[in-house]
């Protein structure tokens, strides 16, 4: 991986989470300035498609492609185009939200996944068929969901903005990113660092189909939401128990199988949350088989949201610290990746507490937790600051300590 590379992308990172800073701000106090919808558009863009999107490529683009082969020069150029569209989507979206630069720079962003769909098909590394084979799902996946951006479109040039339609097109396009191309990137990438244990060897195949059938079924749940259908409920049901179980076959071989990562290295506090967050998805899939509880998890926006940041943080982004960090199989921690990963802890655990708790507080009935908003926007400052020291910690590794051999080129 490329030390510019990594800058660049944790500094997106960085971005998104000052655009959430600042919208969790305007609760607390008035900023007149500022439009909250159209940031919110660019705060999810920057976070999806300039941080996990291209944090995934990287490690995709270094651990997945024959070495000979990542040296191509396609690899820069997609790297940098698609750095530019999120450049140009971290300004439009806040000043103009969804018009002309806007759905320029994300429609640019969507031809760009698809060559880089295209190159890493042909470029990949063959010599494990379990990495391969989740791999394609990945990429099949981060194709598939695209179908829900056109469907926007096409729905938002009808004039049906406000309709059904509308938010099952959004909620297609984040199912299959989250339940789809990340899940399974991030599957890929696992047992590739796994490969000398026995990971699901014996079951793998059956594993891969119960996962791969449990996800498309439980987009049934958004159906079940927007048309409160019995059958879409049983369907959900049904991939919500499957994901479930596989789910805890999963992370059981994840704790057994562990001891293949060496625990020493200095980013393991971002795996274990990672694995922690596994856990707690698994419960999350068994728990929404009941019925009630189904629709409390699309209904109330604070559990929506935490559900959001569950994955986005505690999942895919505690992942990408963990495996981003160079000189990572040093035992010895820096002061200041300790400090980051506290704030990182604090900032994430602290703002999940306050999104399920006030869930928990209107669906009982009982109103606004005291101080509600005010400590959000601390949690929020906290991840700002273990972000930035994380940044400031690999900057000095990289560009001050360049004598000692780290993963970056």
């Amino acid at each position: 991986m490329r030390k510019s590379w990594v800058l660049v992308v944790l500094l997106n990172f960085l971005i998104a989470a000052v655009f959430g800073g600042l919208l969790r701000a305007a609760f607390v106090w008035e900023i007149s300035w500022m439009d909250y919808r159209n940031l919110l558009h660019g705060h999810s863009h920057v976070a999806l498609l300039g941080w996990l999107y291209l944090g995934f490529f990287l490690l995709i683009h270094g651990q997945l492609i024959p070495q000979e082969k990542s040296r191509k020069v396609i690899y820069s150029i997609l790297f940098w185009i698609t750095q530019c569209t999120v450049l140009g989507m971290a300004v439009a979206f806040p000043i103009q939200g969804y018009a002309g630069f806007s759905i320029f720079f994300a429609t640019l962003h969507i031809f760009s996944s698809y060559l880089m769909v295209f190159q890493v098909w042909k470029d990949h590394d063959r010599s494990n068929p379990q990495v391969t084979l989740l791999l394609k799902t990945a990429l099949v996946f981060l194709v598939l969901s695209t179908v829900g951006v056109w469907a926007l479109s096409a729905i938002m040039a009808t004039g049906g903005k406000a309709g059904l339609l509308y938010q099952i097109a959004i909620q297609f396009y984040l199912h299959f990113q989250f339940n789809g191309w990340l899940l399974f990137i991030l599957l890929a990438l696992l047992v590739k660092h796994l490969q000398n244990g026995t990971w699901l060897t014996d079951h793998f195949r059956l594993i891969y189909r119960i996962l791969l059938g449990s996800q498309i079924l439980t987009f049934s749940l958004v159906i079940f939401w927007a048309y409160e259908s019995y059958w879409a409920y049983l369907v959900h049901g049904l991939g919500a128990l499957l994901q479930g179980l596989v789910g805890m076959v999963i992370l059981y071989h994840l704790i057994k199988e562990g001891s293949y990562l060496p625990k020493q290295i200095s980013t393991w506090p971002f795996a274990k949350l990672a694995i922690l967050v596994v856990g707690i998805r698994v419960l999350f899939e068994l728990l929404l088989v009941l019925p009630y509880l189904a629709e409390m998890a699309v209904v109330l926006r604070p559990i929506t949201i935490g559900f959001i940041h569950l994955n986005m943080l505690g999942l895919f982004s505690a992942y990408l610290l963990f495996a981003l960090y160079p000189g990572m199989d040093q035992k010895k921690r820096t002061v200041w990746l300790t400090v980051s990963i506290l704030f990182f802890y604090l900032g994430f655990i602290g703002s999940e507490w306050y999104l399920f708790l006030q869930g928990f507080f209107y669906w009982q009935e009982w109103g606004r937790l005291p101080w509600f908003y005010e400590g959000l926007f601390i949690t929020s400052c906290l991840l700002i600051l273990g972000i930035i020291i994380y940044i400031s910690d690999i900057y000095r590794k990289i560009y001050f300590q360049a004598k000692k051999k780290y993963i970056y080129i």
